[in-house]
């Protein structure tokens, strides 16, 4: 199938806080630790490495969270607590109270030890900045989107059918072919719904084993190679027929002798077309089952 180089599937970026915007880290851009990605009422906004969002203010009186490790390691790997005791865990300390007013001289701000909300943005890694959201000077609300980020390095996306959903894995392996026929491999790092055309539509994010794209523009076609999975000897019913249970999973509407149904839980195997692998105690060869039109 076809799908083209761009920098995968992107993430908007929203204010805690109200205020005006004043500065945005241009388009195209990468966000590094330690760097602003905006700023409200010229304030940066300095991303950090983190998997766990900020929601808070940091400081002394704040309990103890994974959000005080996460800046405490940033905060380590910037420098500002060489020469201090500093033991990079989940409670704040007045180590860490030091090491914040050294970052905050570092970045001009006032001297104050604490982190505000709205202080840092928290990110597992480096971003790119994709969209502004806003233009300068927009007096946003919180919770408004203000930019849009993805990744740092050029990625293949492919669009999927929902219903092609066991073809792409996270962790599964891609083959890319190049316009101009070179190949390489690939690996699929993330998997996402979205709405096109008021259809849903899978969209699948593969990151290149090497650099044979890096130089690619966006946009530029690449033919993607999943595997698929053969099953044998397996019993199938139409993709259709699959009902999501509201305690998860599936299940199929199984029609009765005298004429009544009942909705039975399924376990889903290989997908191959219109047809997707069943198995489970109340399905057998034969059963008759509703499908949607």
């Amino acid at each position: 199938m076809s799908g083209e180089v761009d920098h995968g599937i992107t993430t908007e970026v929203a204010t805690p806080v109200p205020g005006t915007v004043t500065w945005l880290a241009p388009v195209g851009s990468t966000v590094g630790t330690g760097q602003p990605v905006y700023a409200v009422d010229a304030r940066p906004v300095v991303r950090l490495p983190g998997a766990s969002p900020a929601w808070r203010d940091l400081g002394p009186s704040c309990t103890d969270g994974v959000d005080v490790r996460q800046l405490e390691q940033a905060l380590a790997d910037l420098g500002h607590t060489t020469g201090l005791d500093l033991t990079v865990d989940e409670e704040w300390t007045s180590v860490t109270t030091a090491a914040v007013r050294r970052w905050q001289t570092s970045l001009g701000l006032s001297r104050t030890g604490t982190v505000p909300l709205g202080g840092v943005v928290f990110t597992p890694h480096d971003v790119r900045v994709d969209e502004h959201l806003v233009d300068l000077g927009a007096l946003v609300e919180p919770g408004a989107p203000v930019l849009s980020v993805g990744a740092t390095r050029r990625l293949v996306t492919v669009a999927l059918r929902t219903s092609q959903a066991a073809l792409a894995p996270v962790g599964g392996a891609a083959s890319l072919t190049l316009p101009d026929g070179s190949s390489t491999d690939g690996t699929i790092t993330s998997t996402a719904v979205v709405t096109v055309d008021e259809q849903p539509q899978l969209r699948v994010t593969i990151t290149p084993a090497d650099v044979l794209v890096d130089p690619l523009v966006e946009g530029t076609p690449v033919e993607v190679g999943l595997d698929q999975t053969i099953a044998t000897d397996v019993l199938t019913v139409p993709v259709t027929a699959l009902v999501a249970l509201a305690d998860g999973g599936y299940g199929v509407q199984k029609l009765l002798a005298d004429g009544t149904s009942q909705y039975v839980t399924v376990t889903t195997g290989a997908f191959a077309g219109t047809s997707v692998e069943v198995s489970g105690d109340d399905v057998a060869e034969g059963d008759e089952v509703v499908v949607t039109p």
